[in-house]
This record gives C-alpha cells, sequence and structure tokens, in this order.
C-alpha cells in the first residue's frame, strides 16, 4: 500500500487553552452563585458544585497527557489512524482500514474527524481533532487536501467542508 499521507498528530496548545479557559470560567461562575449570589438562585449550593464538578473535569482532561496519534492516507482514500507510542521511530502502517463517517468536518484552524473500522459499519465513530497547531504548516496542507478528495469521492456523504 502506497501511502499519499503520513502526518503525525501531536499535541495541539490551542486545544489545552480552550479547555483551561473554560474550566476557569466554570469556576468563576461557580463562585458567582455559590458565594457571590446565593440569594437569587434558590439551590446555589447544588448549582455551584455541578459547576465546580464540571470545572474540575476540564482541569483534569488539560493537565493529562494528550496521545500522539498518526494518520495515514493512502493514494486509493484508505484511511488508518493508529495511536503512536514510539513517534521517533519508523514502523511499518498496521492497523484495521478506516472510513470516515458522516459529520467530519474540515475547517481553516481545525478538522475534526469522525472514523471508524471500514469492515464494522455499525460500531460507534471515534472521533479525533486535529489542530492546525497540532501538525507542521506542510503537512496540515497535505492532510487538508486529502481528505477534501476523500469526502469528493463520497459525494460529499459524510464529509463537510466548511470554510
Amino acid at each position: 500500500m502506497s501511502i499519499a499521507v503520513s502526518v503525525i498528530v501531536g499535541p495541539s496548545r490551542v486545544h489545552r487553552l480552550l479547555l483551561s479557559g473554560c474550566a476557569l470560567a466554570l469556576c468563576a461562575a461557580a463562585l458567582a452563585v455559590g458565594v457571590l449570589a446565593p440569594v437569587h438562585f434558590p439551590n446555589a449550593h447544588w448549582l455551584a458544585g455541578v459547576l465546580g464538578g464540571t470545572a474540575a473535569l476540564l482541569m483534569h482532561s488539560a493537565a493529562r497527557r494528550p496521545k500522539t496519534h498518526r494518520i495515514d492516507i493512502s493514494g486509493t482514500g484508505e484511511l488508518r489512524v493508529t495511536v503512536q507510542q514510539d513517534v521517533g521511530g519508523t514502523k511499518p502502517v498496521t492497523g484495521v482500514p478506516m472510513a470516515l463517517s458522516p459529520g467530519s468536518v474540515l475547517w481553516p484552524m481545525l478538522a475534526v474527524l469522525r472514523y471508524r473500522a471500514a469492515d464494522a459499519p455499525d460500531r460507534r465513530a471515534s472521533v479525533l481533532p486535529v489542530w492546525r497547531d497540532s501538525v507542521d504548516p506542510a503537512a496540515w496542507r497535505a492532510l487538508a487536501v486529502a481528505l477534501a478528495v476523500i469526502g469528493r469521492r463520497c459525494g460529499g456523504e459524510g464529509f463537510d467542508k466548511i470554510r
């Protein structure tokens, strides 16, 4: 199988900053509801607890070590997504061929890939956000072109290109 595009998707700083910003906003909302304005909210302690718990969940997501993925797209449009354990080495492409699912989107700063195994269309789709800062610029352009070609080949079904 000849690979037309092979991209290593590393951790994104933008994604971490967005998660942290949302967590801080939820902490501020929990503080405002629970401490500053409990008179206006009848169940302020419950609402503040839910907001604080959600903020803790987002902070945990921002603090954990993200996984590095490898996306391989062949010349025929076959997609393979693998989680990389050893990024430095060059290993042969293995894994199950994937197919893009409906709802995959390509924006100028972000590509959201919904994919599932090609031989099991009834399985739940996995989601991989690919931020522009998580790949180098040349790889981003090649990946965007390859994804657009895959989207056109399936008649636009399952892939939306929004500009």
